[in-house]
């Protein structure tokens, strides 16, 4: 069994995790590749989400069971009425729909099923950044509620919305 002194060798910080970081990122692990097996076809992409999220009944969608992790995102990528720099840390590509994202998070955009997408996509900026490394950069600092309301997020998903559709 891989001990953590052994990870720590190959990933400098991670003994310096605390417990619940350590939960947070176990969890949002187990969680993503539940969301992207069932909801996305084991293949994630931002348009793969808008596509998944479009089919969902409207009734759904609305109710705001999502409305704290809206504004969570919100209060974390948006100074006043811009973007800020955690925004662009985010490394949201073209087919990462920016422009959308950046609506959403800054209010220009109200429509739940973009709301939606827009705090899906930025969950799934989380899982590349920490699954191809950008995150280990510097040492998954200031990362614990990202991984909280990800994790929150993709769980609610996972409940209210059929993976049949």
């Amino acid at each position: 069994m891989v001990q953590l002194a052994d990870i720590e060798r190959v990933a400098p910080g991670v003994a310096y995790l605390s417990p619940d970081e350590h939960e947070a990122l176990h969890r949002f692990s187990l969680l993503w590749t539940l969301f992207e097996a069932q909801m996305l076809e084991s293949n994630a992409s931002a348009k793969k989400i808008s596509e998944k999220v479009q089919s969902v009944e409207t009734e759904i969608i609305r109710g705001g069971w999502f409305a704290e992790h809206l504004d969570y995102f919100s209060d974390r990528y948006v100074d006043g009425s811009n973007t800020n720099q955690r925004f662009e840390n985010l490394y949201l590509r073209n087919n990462d729909n920016p422009d959308l994202v950046r609506a959403v998070l800054t209010g220009e955009n109200l429509e739940p099923t973009s709301q939606l997408i827009g705090c899906l996509i930025i969950v799934y900026r989380f899982r590349n950044n920490f699954f191809h490394g950008i995150k280990w950069a510097y040492g998954l600092q200031d990362q614990l509620d990202n991984f909280k309301n990800s994790a929150s997020l993709l769980g609610k998903f996972l409940e209210k919305v059929p993976n049949d559709i």
